[in-house]
């Protein structure tokens, strides 16, 4: 029997050969990754959408993004900011002036707020009370309720405007009126606007100007206050009258009605206390010519 010679070395460099000369192969591919336990698969787009639009999640971002959008446009358009401001119940104050006072226009109508307004508009001593409403988009709507000016307050040189609660409204800016109520204050202090005069002094005035010329027939050429006095009146010929206070005015009408049926001379009349009492400080009248000194 005949055998092959063996070749082993010559294969072996064969086929290192053939290793050398071969292109090389791919890498085999790996199966695609099947999660394990407690891990869970990521869900593409197309399915993220179409689970989002099933739960209403898709609507409510849009929902989100349309609010925002609104919302973004109502704080930042100049439509939404207060441009008419509407002015009930004035009198005396014009309507500009109401509107400069509440310091609204042009700011945005979300940011104004009706209490302070009208705190500031109650500073200006002329208003009593003021309430403020806001209309959409561009409205303001004021109403106020005005203090009239009742007497004149004469001090310091200058007519001031009070209301009846003695409150001062401001400087006149005409003359007195013939049928003014002018109260004339000896301390000659200058007043500003909301400050108090004596307002039982004021009302007491009001009265003496209503009842003397028709219960008396005597009308005062001029009705004053003083710190220490109270309420007094001039009568024509230069007479000085107290008063005081309101208390007990009938009594005080009634003793005064008394001394001028008499005819009693004086020059000083004080009706304050219980028992008034009087003076008379007239100049003696000059002696006749030619008459003999006493």
């Amino acid at each position: 029997m005949e055998y092959n010679t063996p070749n082993t070395r010559e294969r072996i460099a064969a086929r290192r050969q053939q290793r050398r000369t071969a292109p090389s192969a791919a890498p085999p591919r790996r199966p695609p990754a099947t999660p394990g336990p407690g891990q869970q698969a990521v869900p593409g787009l197309r399915r993220s959408l179409a689970s989002w639009l099933a739960n209403g999640r898709l609507l409510s971002l849009a929902l989100c993004v349309v609010t925002v959008g609104i919302l973004a446009y109502a704080l930042t358009s100049p439509r939404f900011s207060v441009w008419q401001i509407r002015v009930e119940g004035n009198r005396i104050l014009e309507a500009e002036q109401v509107a400069g006072l509440a310091d609204a226009l042009g700011r945005p109508i979300w940011f104004v707020k009706p209490a302070a307004v009208a705190a500031r508009l109650r500073e200006n001593a002329y208003i009593a009370s003021a309430s403020v409403d806001l209309a959409l988009p561009d409205v303001m709507r004021i109403r106020i309720v005005e203090r009239r000016p009742e007497v004149r307050w004469q001090a310091g040189g200058a007519h001031y405007l009070v209301d009846g609660s003695g409150k001062v409204l401001g400087l006149a800016r005409e003359s007195a009126p013939d049928d003014a109520l002018v109260i004339a204050d000896t301390s000659h202090l200058e007043l500003k606007p909301n400050d108090l005069v004596d307002v039982d002094a004021v009302h007491l005035a009001q009265e003496l100007a209503l009842r003397l010329p028709v219960e008396l027939g005597f009308t005062p050429a001029q009705i004053g206050w003083d710190y220490g006095l109270g309420v007094f009146v001039r009568a024509p010929l230069g007479q000085t009258i107290v008063f005081g206070r309101s208390e007990n005015l009938d009594r005080k009408l009634a003793i005064l009605n008394v001394v001028l049926q008499d005819q009693t001379a004086f020059t000083y009349l004080d009706l304050r206390p219980s028992n008034p009492f009087y003076q008379n400080r007239a100049p003696a009248a000059p002696a006749p010519v030619g008459a003999p000194a006493p």
